[in-house]
């Protein structure tokens, strides 16, 4: 599937973040391009924003080489009026009636002239809903919209920068436990998420970077720029109490100013919990998260730590997002980069809150983009339908008679084919039963020898083995043509077996071939063979009887053991598995010599 590629742009109170993202539509992300640049506008300034708005853009597009052109916006909170209302539950189709009745109470303007949405964010109690009504200006949005377009780009998504970094905490943090609080400190204002389960609330707070530069410039009496440049090169939260203050006097005053300002803003913060608690019936929050270009201002997150005494992180919007970009570059920036997350998730997945503040000349051109397809689509449709009918009867005789032709060499291909298979059959079966053979007189040949050989090494120094009779099932089996063979020892050393069993035998634990019974087999089919291989192995030898006389050791108090240990021997060999003593008769002390007998099962059934 090929990847859609996007764009997302943060409009800030003094900056602009552009970010471009690719996704192959399975709610994934991935962050090819971003930039970010200052507006280097004067806040105190009354200039219309538009302008370096558009410049800034321009600035931003030329350096980074951003390919795509649709584009979702979002506007800072303190353009926009948000209310969290509580209604009753009723039907889909009548909310919207009832949030535009308490939308034309709240707005302090017609509302011919704001272009307003909502979203049912929670339940409050068992019988009420809390909804989030978000309103802008016209005219704002369709300034930010007449920028957007002046560089290329067309708007699909606006939202608001609380609502798209809400959604980004959601993509990438775990919020089930507890509640969990976002400071997110820009430039004019202070944005506080606070996130629970089926909750949210959002309120912003008039305390931000701007005036920390501000108070700056008065206690220095330099310039406001002078001011931004002397706090993000030298600035740090003055750490208070026992610590030491810098040895650098500008340091140290500069450390005092920004602490001030930081402890305002931790008595809002404190405020808005407290209203948090008692109006929205919350819990106090167990988890801050840090976010926004003042943020990082150093020591900000000890000194939240301290206030707060509860967890305090840095917000990573790229959590569960892939990126394409060199790291480093986006260090710098993630912090302040949540809301053009944000977005991209709106962009190609369905989020929580869903808040779209498109422009009207947007939706009427939109609207009207969507009937021209199906005007054109009806001029097509005619003449496609006389068409087509003269085609269909030219087409379909044409399709069936290459059909059948191809068929026709299809089976035909087949059928050559089949022959070779019922030769190539024959010849497998014809070789697997000469192979057959060929096994059984390599195994015919080598097996007795290496069986005998075996079970020749586990005979101690002092026996000698009589005799030593197949069984089948605790019966002495007969041959034709061979009877079990007696062994006799001489010498007074390890007794040499002679005879054995019958020729003709099989290995043990190893099925003849099919069709063997003691000579060449001639060709069988698949059932003879299994009805063959039945017939065999009720012919096995399952255990062995061995008879045989011990050398009376008169010296040693255990005179059974050499019988003892010649049992253990044989159950560790590779062909036995049980061996059990049948009579063993202890020797008097004058006796030279003592008899014994075995009975000794086999692992595997030798064939015969």
């Amino acid at each position: 599937m090929a990847a859609k590629r996007f764009l997302t742009l943060d409009i800030g109170a003094s900056t602009l973040k552009l970010a471009e993202f690719t996704s192959t539509g399975n709610d994934d992300l991935t962050l090819v391009n971003f930039g970010k640049t200052s507006l280097e506008l004067d806040p105190s300034s009354e200039e219309d924003r538009n302008p370096f708005i558009v410049a800034a853009l321009r600035k931003l597009i030329a350096g980074r080489q951003f390919r795509s052109h649709r584009v979702g916006i979002s506007v800072s909170s303190q353009q926009v009026l948000t209310k969290f209302m509580k209604l009753p539950a009723t039907d889909e189709s009548k909310i919207r009636q009832m949030v535009r009745y308490e939308a034309a109470q709240t707005v302090p303007f017609p509302m011919e002239e704001v272009v307003w949405d909502y979203q049912v964010v929670g339940l409050k109690g068992e019988s009420d809903l809390e909804v989030m009504l978000v309103a802008i200006k016209n005219d704002i949005i369709e300034g930010f919209n007449g920028c957007v377009e002046d560089v290329g780009l067309s708007v699909e998504v606006a939202d608001v920068s609380p609502v798209a970094v809400y959604n980004a905490i959601l993509y990438n943090c775990d919020v089930d436990q507890g509640c969990t609080l976002l400071l997110d400190i820009g430039a004019r204002t202070t944005n506080l998420i606070f996130l629970e389960p089926n909750k949210v609330f959002s309120r912003n707070i008039p305390i931000a970077g701007n005036t920390v530069t501000q108070n700056v410039a008065q206690e220095f009496e330099i310039s406001f720029a002078e001011a931004e440049n002397l706090k993000v090169s030298r600035g740090f939260v003055g750490l208070g109490g026992a610590y030491e203050e810098p040895e650098d006097e500008t340091a140290a005053k500069l450390s005092k100013i920004i602490r001030n300002v930081m402890t305002r803003l931790h008595a809002e913060v404190a405020r808005s919990i407290n209203f948090y608690k008692a109006q929205q019936h919350g819990t106090p929050p167990q988890r801050l998260l840090l976010a926004g270009g003042t943020s990082i201002t150093t020591y900000a997150d000890h000194f939240f730590k301290e206030k707060m005494e509860i967890d305090v992180q840095y917000f990573n919007p790229f959590h569960n997002v892939s990126i394409q970009v060199p790291p480093e570059e986006l260090e710098k920036v993630a912090h302040s980069m949540g809301e053009v997350v944000g977005l991209g998730l709106r962009m190609v997945t369905e989020c929580p809150i869903e808040i779209n503040l498109v422009p009207p000349t947007v939706t009427r051109r939109r609207q009207f983009m969507r009937k021209i397809p199906f005007f054109a689509v009806s001029m097509i449709g005619i003449l496609c339908i006389v068409m087509s009918w003269w085609l269909y009867f030219w087409r379909v005789t044409d399709l069936l008679t290459n059909h059948r032709d191809q068929v026709a060499r299809e089976v035909n291909d087949l059928q050559q084919v089949e022959s070779k298979l019922k030769a190539a059959e024959s010849d497998d079966a014809n070789i697997k039963m000469q192979v057959r053979q060929i096994q059984k007189v390599i195994w015919m040949r080598y097996f007795w020898l290496e069986f005998l050989d075996d079970f020749n090494q586990q005979i101690p120094k002092d026996i000698w083995i009589t005799q030593l009779t197949p069984q089948r099932a605790g019966s002495p089996l007969s041959y034709s043509g061979a009877a079990p063979a007696a062994g006799s020892s001489s010498g007074g050393g390890r007794s040499r077996l002679r005879g054995g069993p019958a020729p003709g035998m099989g290995p043990p634990g190893m099925m003849p071939p099919d069709g063997f019974d003691g000579g060449p087999a001639a060709p069988t089919e698949p059932a003879a063979a299994s009805k063959s291989d039945a017939a065999a192995a009720s012919k096995g030898i399952t255990e062995f009887e061995i008879r045989g006389l011990c050398l009376n050791d008169r010296r040693s108090a255990e005179p059974l053991k050499p019988v003892e240990d010649f049992q253990k021997k044989l159950e560790h060999s590779r062909y036995f598995k049980e061996v059990e003593i049948l009579e063993s008769i202890s020797p008097a002390p004058t006796d030279w010599t003592f008899t014994f007998r075995l009975k000794a099962k086999l692992k595997d059934p030798i064939l015969y």
